[in-house]
């Protein structure tokens, strides 16, 4: 702490330097009839190059006023009063004139007959519009060559993450448009980290439905989606980006992107090489390269289950990233999209482990050693064709298409030590696979607005068909106490899949008045699957005896119906939404070697509500509700029996019903705009019956075996408040985050019931220095968590974690800017 403080008195005395001198601006305002009194006239300073509000002052009781302490540039100053015209003068102030004297200014009636009038518009740095919350980007002063990621996290309750990911007010940026289309696919970082600040003339936030719940079952669940609105000049004339970094030893990373737009034609070519951990292989890639079928599940020491990926976003990567994106309006009515991408990616990963497991009745260790190595290859190709029938009637059609190639091979050894050091348990692993998918889909959405205001008929459908093959390797060695028993598996196994989707969504709105409306919907999903899988082991030399247990042939079906009803009240300040869907389910997972079958049909009544209201363009207060229940999977109901880690065994449970959770948010969000101080703060909750959870069993050679079970009472609370509070006229910039949550989570080990709860304080500050041409960032966090099992004392000790930044840039002249970051971690 001690280290903070003389950093921020550092910054703090710093804040002299770069000013070049100061302006001061003064004058007085008056009334000719005498009438109106003039105190708090509003005079504002506005730099001209960039429309950053520098300054502002009001008048006196006798009108005089003083702008003073502004470093020597080009101002518009704005006079302004409610009952008068806005008086608007040009300074441009040198080295040799750095004070003026307007004198006395005569506020002229806003009635007042005028032969020429100049209009210039000054928007807001943060408003709403509808729904919709919109940056100004010229409002937020960026360095020199900035990417639009540097502008996001100039943004008040906008955060970004070291790998990209995007939040706002405690919620992830789902989807990243530009002008409206998708840019380069879902990769949104190919449009944060590439494009220019400058040429973005305002970001645009708002929730949208999520359509892409194939099961129906988040019925009011939105995403976050964000647009880039270019600025106008910025779509005629070429711009791009290239950029390199390497230590000339071990470390490198390049990218480039360039652009050919004009007015509604626009041409991209992006590319990416490096062997960093910003370009690395992450969980999201998971099911891009097809690869969700690879993911294992474990169990923690309170029996809950994760699910991991081996290679996630650890070892030392290789990627390669390319594409190119072109999209054209053809003529009026007719506007077409299209981009191709390329993603190659070699990560190599090693790690060795030890973790200690504190039981009832017994305390074990186990020590683990792993080597991974993944190579995936993938391309990709997306079209869009926006029509516009006639000018009440639009139709969108979105064909894709992606072919992605895997090879990996996983080699893992583990050792388990008894509580008195003795070795009972080796295990050995060694798998190697190749797979091949392959991904086409069409989505159609059709929209048809009429003549009365308000009336709307949306028709969404996608239709999605994916498949997939894979053949490998496995080989374990598995041997037990000082007897050495072991027990060898040496086998090779192909398998395949198969899956088809058609999704309809569609909805009604009916106005009853100017304020009232009713929206119908009816959604039907339809989805089909099929799955195969065949094991050889290796007998006399070859692979040639089929192992029945873990050669099988699976079907499974879904059919849902969703229909729903909203009652909609929306006035200016205040909307207000309720409304409930009923939703039924009928699955069949079918076994076609055995002819087992698990079949379900589930009703569920799932009622929502939410209610917004607008203090003004920079303040409102949001509450939603909704109901969301999950049904269980193949996997939960009936896994297929997998041998690839022989120390975890799972088994299913055909008893399982669908989980109901009750979800609830607030949110609270304030700007003002003159000063820059902005708060957002929020709370939320889910409280679930019929959860999902786990029953883990331990032996005495610590294998486990699990499955799936219903709980009651899981719940958890999430609250949030963060600021951004400017300094010394904006010259410095402090940005608090406090967070904090709590969890309480149900699961069976060993057959009793183990209760965990947890409880998180995060707390964090970022100050900024920013002067014409040095910024200074310090940064650092502090997180305390506390967890508590009823089953095992031992775990249950609090524990923190801190972490501190420090990030520095300095625009020197003709054009070069050194700068550095230095994290650090304690």
């Amino acid at each position: 702490m001690r280290f903070s403080f003389v950093l921020f008195f550092l910054l703090v005395a710093f804040c002299s330097f770069g000013q070049n001198g100061n302006m001061k601006i003064r004058g007085s305002v008056k009334d000719t009839s005498a009438k109106i009194d003039l105190e708090n006239t509003v005079i504002i300073a506005v730099r001209l190059n960039d429309s950053v509000l520098v300054n502002f002052s009001r008048s006196n009781a006798e009108g005089v006023f003083e702008l003073k302490e502004m470093p020597i540039d080009t101002y518009q100053v704005v006079i302004t009063h409610p009952l008068f015209a806005d008086g608007l003068y040009i300074i441009a102030g040198t080295k040799e004139n750095t004070e003026f004297d307007l004198g006395k200014i005569v506020m002229q009636a806003k009635t007042q007959q005028l032969n020429e009038v100049t209009v210039l518009g000054f928007k807001d740095p943060i408003y709403y519009k509808g729904d919709t919350l919109i940056y100004t980007a010229d409002s937020f002063k960026v360095k020199p060559n900035a990417t639009v990621e540097d502008l996001l996290k100039k943004l008040p309750g906008v955060k970004v993450d070291a790998s990209g990911k995007i939040t706002t007010q405690g919620k992830t940026i789902e989807k990243v448009l530009v002008d409206g289309d998708e840019f380069f696919g879902g990769d949104p970082t190919v449009a944060t980290r590439n494009l220019n600040a400058t040429n973005i003339e305002s970001v645009q936030v708002y929730d949208k439905k999520n359509e892409a719940s194939a099961d129906g079952s988040k019925d009011e669940e939105t995403i976050k989606v964000m647009n880039l609105k270019l600025k106008e000049d910025a779509k005629k004339g070429y711009f791009g980006k290239v950029s390199g970094a390497s230590d000339f030893k071990n470390f490198y990373e390049g990218e480039f992107l360039a652009n050919r737009f004009n007015k509604n034609k626009k041409v991209s070519l992006f590319g990416l090489v490096g062997n960093t951990p910003r370009t690395n292989f992450n969980f999201g890639d998971v099911y891009k390269y097809g690869l969700n079928n690879e993911m294992n599940m474990n169990f923690g020491e309170d029996g809950n289950e994760f699910y991991y990926f081996n290679n996630d976003a650890e070892g030392l990567p290789r990627t390669i990233k390319s594409g190119i994106y072109y999209t054209d309006r053809i003529n009026k009515k007719v506007k077409v999209l299209s981009n191709y991408s390329y993603n190659q990616n070699l990560l190599k990963a090693s790690s060795e482990t030890r973790d200690q497991y504190f039981l009832q009745d017994t305390t074990y260790s186990m020590t683990n050693i792993s080597n991974n190595e993944t190579f995936n290859d993938g391309h990709s190709a997306n079209m869009d064709f926006n029509i516009d029938i006639d000018s009440l009637t639009n139709l969108v059609l979105k064909p894709k298409a992606s072919i992605t190639n895997n090879k990996s091979t996983h080699i893992e050894e583990s050792t388990y030590i008894s509580e008195d050091n003795q070795t009972t348990r080796k295990t050995s692993i060694g798998n190697t696979s190749k797979s091949k998918a392959s991904n086409f889909s069409l989505g159609a959405n059709f929209n048809r607005k009429f003549k009365k205001k308000d009336r709307v008929l949306k028709i969404n459908n996608d239709f999605s068909y994916n498949s997939s093959t894979n053949k490998g390797f496995l080989k374990t060695l598995n041997s037990i106490d000082s007897s050495l028993i072991q027990s060898n598996v040496d086998q090779s196994k192909t398998g395949s899949s198969e899956n088809i989707n058609n999704n309809f969504v569609g909805s009604y709105t009916e106005p009853i008045t100017k304020k009232i409306k009713i929206d119908f919907m009816l959604d039907l999903m339809n989805n089909f699957g099929k799955q195969e899988k065949s094991t050889m082991n290796y007998v006399n030399g070859e692979y040639s005896q089929r192992d029945s247990l873990l050669s099988n042939n699976f079907s499974n079906s879904r059919n849902t119906i969703r229909p729903g009803l909203r009652f909609v009240y929306e006035t200016k300040k205040v909307r207000f939404a309720i409304g409930s869907r009923v939703r039924n389910v009928q699955v069949k997972n079918e076994n076609m070697i055995t002819n087992q079958a698990i079949k379900q049909n589930v009703t569920n009544v799932l009622p929502f509500l939410s209610y917004r209201y607008k203090f003004s363009d920079n303040k409102n207060y949001s509450f939603t509700y909704y109901t969301v229940s999950n049904l269980p999977t193949i996997n939960q109901l009936q896994p297929i029996y997998n041998n690839t880690n022989p120390n975890s065994i799972v088994i299913g449970n055909p008893s399982l019903l669908p989980s109901y959770t009750h979800h609830f948010e607030n949110n609270f969000y304030s700007f003002k705009p003159i000063s820059g101080f902005s708060m957002w703060s929020g709370i939320s909750g889910d409280y679930t019956n019929n959860s999902i959870s786990s029953s883990i069993v331990y032996d005495s050679y610590g294998r486990t075996t699990s499955q799936s079970i219903n709980v009651n009472g899981n719940h958890d609370i999430y609250g949030w408040l963060g600021m951004s509070i400017p300094l010394f006229k904006k010259l410095i910039k402090i940005d608090p985050n406090f967070n904090a949550n709590y969890s309480n989570q149900t699961s069976f080990v060993n057959d009793q019931k183990n209760v965990t709860i947890n409880k998180q304080l995060t707390s964090s500050v970022e100050m900024e220095l920013a002067t014409e041409n040095i910024t200074v960032t310090l940064g650092t966090d502090f997180e305390y968590n506390s967890p508590k099992t009823t089953l095992n004392n031992e775990t249950n000790k609090p524990y923190t974690t801190q972490h501190v930044g420090f990030e520095f840039s300095w625009q020197m002249p003709k054009g070069f800017t050194p700068g550095n970051r230095w994290p650090l971690y304690n």
